[in-house]
């Protein structure tokens, strides 16, 4: 066919089909991802709400979520086999705390963006200290630490290989918090394998999961939970997990995670920026958890002294958890019963004029029923009051306290208690505060009392411990409008008094009447060595000197001891340097250097991140070259350890000395903050 001069030739782009969840769809290359979900969605002929859903290549493993791209910009061909999927997924999720949560999480966005958003979810502020953590596989090698490295490197290769059965599982199991978290290693598998994990699912099940109760853990039996738990034998192993971190500059569907897999939820990096008690309980308590963990495993070694301090911390921290219940529990008690008896009150009163009694006759049984509570159930004794007032010297005056009812009046002695007294106080409504420090004997009692102005504060300062569990339980009462002869009253005043005893220093003649079980206190190497009354003791001594603590004091107490071990911190990954005739070595990486190590943990050289100047990562041939002040040092990571993920713990902590380093105004930017972070972190080419 001839074309004539000036025309030009008028060819279409040819069509081909592809394949989205086994439909065959007509497209052309210029076609948009956008135009390809509607011709898709067009053929289903579905109205439902898809805003969720988007394309995904499992043979290229990348989401198309950029609807304005074209499918030639993606490289998509016809061999393409795409899924039309939801991008928001379920996962289980295993808090620091082993809680396992079934959590939604967005698949299509990096890990550090669905980090960022879990975070914010969960109450838990700087969510760029946390990451994913995947689970190894167990292995039954007993003596892997002993094998060739040819060996070792092939074993190191296995454990990473994804396991689907853990996926399977999960997803085929409807239970929430069915899921267990294997150990790396099992010396005994017969007895692994007759273990029966029943009993560990019903005590995830038996956890309550609420934002609110994740700054408080229920208390677990140790025993049950350390076999199901990483327990890395030897620094080789702890390699092993060090590479097991997900790459955050990816997605979680673009590392091999399916729906309903097991996620481990970890604190990575260990510097702990503005760690803010008042603001941070969530965080607190994860990251104190974490701690005990990684120390009754054996996960960061520590001396015989540091584990029984370790155990008093503990024990006073669970201590002051169940104390806190206890007097929740308590509150809502009485709040339940004082509603019970107004709505009581209220239908009695309108029985009583339908029935036609007079109001003469109720008011006269009114004040009959009073006249004999009063004589009944007043409450008297001496007690010391003072109303804080500025530039006034704290000074407590004595004085005869009754309490009647709600109302609580006090005397110049008890001889006038008859007369009129010097005031009175109405404390229904008002909010009753303990002050209490046990080891200067200090007892006192904060009235906030409800006025014009607002809160009027007074201090009522009690003598004895039984004398303040007498009066802080009435008062107790008296704002929720109760009174002292409600059977309630006595089970108040005795759990005050059991609270109180339990954080009483303990005698040497104390320490064996204490009924503990050391072995959830201590690490396995510590139950061995000692008998359960010899550990019994030992921590029970220990907990004698921190007893006053309250349960944040303890927390940060505890972390603080943690931060100060040896090996704390130190993220230890398996190498081999350009510099070196031997093929094997560590390389430490700690929130302010690097370490070169032997295989048997002994530090060679020490190099301070302050002086780095640049540092950068060959991907083809995976070597790791940084610059210092005066050396430059290059390693080649061994056993399948991916560069990038030495290469985002060198600038996480690059950035989190940065962020130490800056202003408050700065820190206020979550947005540059984060853009910071990933810039440090992300690799690109």
């Amino acid at each position: 066919m001839s074309i004539s001069i000036g025309q030009r030739s008028q060819s279409s782009q040819p069509s081909w089909n592809l394949t989205i969840d086994s439909r065959i769809v007509v497209v052309t290359g210029s076609m948009s991802i956008g135009a390809v979900i509607a011709q898709f969605m067009n053929y289903l002929d579905m109205s439902e709400d898809l805003s969720d859903h988007a394309l995904w290549c499992s043979k290229a493993n990348i989401w198309l979520t950029n609807t304005t791209w074209t499918l030639d910009q993606y490289g998509i061909q016809s061999d393409a086999n795409l899924t039309f999927t939801t991008k928001h997924k379920f996962i289980r999720l295993q808090l620091p705390d082993l809680r396992i949560l079934s959590i939604r999480v967005d698949f299509s966005v990096s890990v550090f963006a669905s980090i960022c958003k879990l975070c914010k979810d969960l109450g838990i502020r700087h969510a760029e200290e946390l990451s994913f953590l995947r689970l190894p596989i167990v292995s039954h090698h007993t003596n892997e630490c002993y094998t060739s490295p040819r060996h070792r490197q092939q074993n190191f290769s296995n454990t990473l290989n994804r396991h689907h059965s853990i996926g399977d599982s999960l997803a085929n199991n409807s239970s929430t918090f069915s899921p267990t978290t294997p150990k790396l290693r099992s010396n005994n598998s017969t007895f692994h394998k007759q273990r029966s994990i029943s009993n560990l699912s019903k005590s995830l099940n038996s956890l309550t999961i609420n934002d609110r109760d994740l700054a408080r853990t229920p208390l677990i039996t140790t025993k049950q939970f350390v076999p199901q738990l990483l327990r890395p034998i030897n620094l080789i192993e702890k390699c092993k997990l060090n590479s097991l971190w997900f790459d955050s500059s990816i997605s979680l569907m673009e590392q091999n995670m399916h729906e309903n897999d097991l996620i481990l939820l970890r604190f990575k990096y260990y510097s702990f920026y503005d760690l803010n008690p008042k603001t941070d309980a969530i965080r607190l308590n994860q990251l104190y958890e974490q701690a005990k963990w990684s120390v009754l495993t054996k996960d960061i070694d520590c001396t015989e002294e540091e584990m029984m301090t370790f155990a008093a911390l503990q024990l006073q921290i669970q201590i002051q958890s169940s104390s806190k219940i206890i007097i929740n529990s308590l509150n809502d008690d009485l709040n339940h019963e004082y509603d019970n008896t107004d709505i009581d009150q209220a239908l009695n009163r309108l029985q009583n004029s339908l029935l036609g009694k007079t109001k003469s006759q109720s008011i006269h049984s009114l004040v009959q029923s009073n006249t004999l509570k009063q004589s009944k159930n007043d409450l008297c004794d001496y007690l010391r009051i003072f109303k804080p007032r500025r530039f006034i010297f704290k000074s407590f005056k004595r004085y005869w306290f009754v309490l009647r009812n709600t109302q609580l009046n006090y005397y110049t002695d008890e001889c006038q208690q008859h007369s009129t007294p010097i005031e009175k106080i109405l404390l229904k409504g008002s909010e009753i505060l303990p002050d209490v420090n046990i080891s200067t004997k200090k007892y006192s009692i904060r009235l906030m009392i409800p006025s014009i102005d607002g809160m009027n504060e007074i201090l009522i300062k009690c003598s004895t411990i039984k004398q303040y569990a007498t009066w802080m339980a009435a008062f107790r009462l008296a704002s929720k409008g109760r009174t002292t002869d409600e059977p309630s009253y006595e089970t108040e005043r005795e759990s005050i008094l059991a609270l109180l005893n339990m954080q009483l220093p303990l005698s040497n003649s104390q320490h064996t009447k204490c009924d503990i079980q050391p072995e959830n206190y201590v690490s396995i190497k510590f139950s061995k060595k000692y008998k359960p009354k010899q550990l019994t003791e030992r921590i029970l001594e220990a907990h004698a000197a921190i007893s006053n603590l309250d349960g944040t004091e303890a927390k940060l107490r505890y972390l603080k001891l943690w931060q100060s071990l040896p090996e704390f911190g130190i993220s230890t990954f398996i190498v081999k340097f350009k510099d070196s005739n031997k093929k094997e070595e560590l390389l430490g990486i700690a929130s302010n250097r690097l370490l070169r190590m032997t295989m048997a943990g002994d530090i060679l050289k020490t190099w301070w991140i302050s002086r780095m100047c640049s540092w950068n990562v060959n991907w083809d041939k995976k070597l790791v070259t940084i610059e210092f002040d005066d050396e430059l040092i290059q390693f080649l990571p061994l056993y399948g350890t991916n560069s990038k993920c030495i290469h985002e713990f060198i600038g996480a902590y690059i950035f989190l000395a940065m962020r130490s380093n800056t202003t408050m105004s700065d820190n206020n930017d979550p947005l540059r903050q984060e853009l910071l972070f990933q810039r440090l972190t992300a690799a690109y080419s």
